[in-house]
C-alpha cells in the first residue's frame, strides 16, 4: 500500500501571513469585495487586515459573509487560495474575533513537543 502525505496546513490571521510564506495556510475573514474576473476576493481577516486570496479558477458562487479559505501564504497580504467554503450564520453570528485572535497567537508562541 502506498502512504500519501496530506500537508498540514496551519490556522492564522492577517498578521501571521508572512511567517508561513509558501505554506499551507487556512484563514478566515469576512469577504469585502470580490474581483470582476471572479479570481481573487479581498477580506477582512479576523484581526482587521486586508488579505487579498488569488484562486486559478473563477469562482462559480457569489461569496460573502465569512469565508474558511485554504491556500499557500505569498507575503503579509496575498493567499494563493485552493478551496473556500462559506460558512454558515449559525457559526458566526456569535464568532468572537479576538477569541480567535488569542488562540492564534497562544498556537505560535509555545513550542511543539511533538517536533
Amino acid at each position: 500500500m502506498e502512504s500519501v502525505t496530506i500537508p498540514t496546513r496551519a490556522f492564522v490571521n492577517g498578521s501571521f501571513l508572512q511567517k508561513f510564506t509558501n505554506k499551507p495556510v487556512t484563514l478566515i475573514g469576512n469577504v469585502l469585495k470580490m474581483s470582476s474576473d471572479s479570481k481573487s476576493v479581498t477580506m477582512q481577516t479576523t484581526d482587521d487586515q486586508v488579505v487579498t486570496v488569488n484562486f486559478h479558477e473563477p469562482i462559480d458562487s457569489s461569496l460573502d459573509g465569512w469565508v474558511e479559505v485554504h491556500g499557500l501564504a505569498k507575503d503579509k497580504g496575498t493567499v494563493a487560495g485552493e478551496s473556500y467554503y462559506n460558512l454558515p450564520s449559525s457559526i458566526t453570528d456569535d464568532f468572537e474575533k479576538p477569541q480567535f485572535n488569542e488562540t492564534v497567537s497562544l498556537i505560535y508562541s509555545l513550542s511543539n513537543p511533538l517536533k
